[in-house]
């Protein structure tokens, strides 16, 4: 079941530091091993902390809503500062909520931050890294052009197990067409 339709994707503010907080809790617990940063660590982050992300300037969170308006998914563009490298941005902190998981919303989230990585001016690519294990995220990513550069191995250790991680890109332009 599709339901796209009923979704709303805007930019989070920094009033939404305590839903978003919640949202991100609830991703690092169902699902520890598609981030680099813990549950433990972020749980210690008070909501202030949540609202000041929300209002950094060099980056930008975009929230799935559903037709109640609770906050269901959510991405993250974060730009790069050095001088050389302003041309790129990161996408970060991919989550969907496991109940609307698999209905096109992380597609839609992932759609939607290429159309604001492109009105930003002067942004030409756009990278990520995933846990090599997610296949989940490595097929929305490979649907939407992007393509691996490289692998971390051993990129984050949990307990006595390694994950690899994959270095992903694509050009921002909307004309860009995938490599078969």
């Amino acid at each position: 079941m599709n339901l796209v339709a009923g979704i709303a994707i805007r930019e989070l503010k920094p009033i939404d530091g305590g839903v978003y907080r919640a949202l991100m809790l609830r991703g690092y617990s169902e699902h520890p091993n598609a981030f680099t940063s813990t549950f433990e660590e972020r749980a210690t982050k008070q909501v202030d902390w949540w609202s000041r992300r929300l209002q950094d300037p060099t980056s930008s969170t975009l929230g799935a809503f559903d037709a109640g308006d609770a906050l269901i998914g959510t991405v993250r563009l974060e730009q790069y500062q050095r001088a050389r490298e302003r041309h790129k941005i990161k996408l970060a902190a991919m989550y969907v909520l496991k109940d609307f998981a698999g209905k096109g919303i992380g597609r839609k989230l992932v759609d939607e931050a290429l159309a604001a990585a492109r009105k930003m001016g002067g942004i030409e690519i756009v990278n990520l890294t995933v846990n090599s294990e997610n296949l989940p995220a490595l097929r929305l990513y490979g649907k939407v052009g992007f393509q691996e550069y490289g692998r971390e191995h051993r990129a984050a250790k949990a307990g006595d197990f390694y994950l690899d991680k994959l270095y992903m890109w694509r050009p921002v332009s909307a004309d860009y067409v995938p490599p078969i």
